[in-house]
């Protein structure tokens, strides 16, 4: 029993990391992030949010724009509300929220002549000051207009019902598809070419930087009997795959800023203490790690133009992004833990 217990404090002894000590500010003189060792150099908060929406947000850059789209993805339980915000040199030009369309998959993209897409939206060049909401065609919205008068559990006695159904979505598909002149699908990590069949779930643009724009769904793109998107030479998809093409993936919104955008040379480390401690839990039925994580204070040189300043992040406070490249400035996306805030800054060029 002894021997057991001796052996069970071992094993839990050996899975736990304990606290490291904290250590003292090394550099008490340099000013914490946003603020330099150059008072000249002032960082303009742009924008924020509760920290919680973080992970809702995707980003785009294009010229001296940037663009956050926020949409329910970690609490889309909860959570119906989308959010744009397009920033312009460092000011926030335009920022707008809406109920969600989930039906829509939460689309957010440019197309070739600069007009924006997000969710039900259509923002248009060159200033997105103006707006349209765009139609959405969904077989199944047809169904769900007649689907309080099934009898439950006598289906026989529907036949006449699922007639009435079966020729409206006919009607609705030759309309949507004999408008069609160009179709889009929106380029994502999974979908990096046009298939041979529609996209289970997805959505494509028909008409883009037309007047006539609208979104649809891939149970119109494919034969009214078929129930597997994926089949093989679909006779519908077949006939209009060839109006389809597939949208720049840079013209798409990302979780990630993308590596063209970031700068990751301008702020270099130059030091590092532990400034507390973050409790974890990892491990499956066999193996266990648990304990504390150091987090760490980071002294930083920064290259800015032809000055080098100083500046540091008490990551148990606050931690930045690399800085995000315009033409004509750079943003920092910012956890400020302190606050329970996400912040957008921007400095100018």
């Amino acid at each position: 029993m002894r021997i057991s217990l001796v052996l069970s404090l071992f094993v839990l002894s050996s899975c736990y990391s304990p606290k490291t000590d904290v250590e003292e500010d090394k550099h008490p003189e340099i000013p914490e992030f946003p603020h330099f060792s150059d008072k000249t150099i002032v960082l303009e908060k742009v924008m924020e949010l509760p920290l919680s929406q973080k992970d809702n947000c995707s980003y785009l850059v294009k010229d001296n724009y940037f663009f956050v789209y926020n949409f329910p993805v970690t609490d889309s339980h909860q959570n119906s509300t989308n959010m744009i915000f397009i920033m312009k040199e460092g000011k926030l030009a335009i920022s707008e929220q809406w109920k969600n369309r989930p039906s829509i998959n939460n689309l957010a993209f440019m197309d070739e002549t600069g007009n924006l897409y997000a969710n039900s939206r259509k923002y248009l060049a060159p200033d997105f000051r103006y707006k349209k909401l765009l139609p959405f065609y969904d077989l199944n919205d047809i169904t769900k207009k007649y689907e309080h008068l099934f009898h439950t559990g006598e289906s026989e006695k529907d036949s006449a019902l699922f007639k009435k159904i079966e020729d409206e979505q006919s009607v609705l598909q030759k309309n949507v598809l004999n408008k069609a002149d160009q179709i889009v699908m929106v380029a994502d990590l999974m979908n990096t070419e046009i298939p041979d069949h529609a996209i289970y779930g997805g959505n494509y643009l028909f008409n883009p930087g037309q007047k006539n724009t609208y979104f649809v769904s891939y149970n119109l793109l494919q034969d009214l009997k078929t129930k597997d998107s994926a089949v093989e030479k679909d006779p519908v998809y077949a006939k209009i795959r060839p109006k389809i093409r597939l949208s720049p993936i840079e013209n798409s919104f990302s979780p990630e800023i993308r590596k063209e955008y970031r700068d990751t040379v301008s702020f270099k480390i130059k030091d590092k203490i532990v400034s507390g401690n973050q409790w974890f839990s990892t491990g499956n039925h066999y193996v266990a790690s648990f304990g504390y994580h150091p987090v760490y204070m980071y002294y930083y040189d920064v290259k800015l133009g032809n000055k080098t300043v100083s500046t540091k992040e008490d990551h148990t406070k606050i931690v930045a992004s690399d800085p995000i490249k315009t033409k004509t400035g750079q943003y920092f996306l910012v956890s400020n833990v302190r606050e329970g805030k996400f912040q957008i800054y921007y400095l100018k060029n």
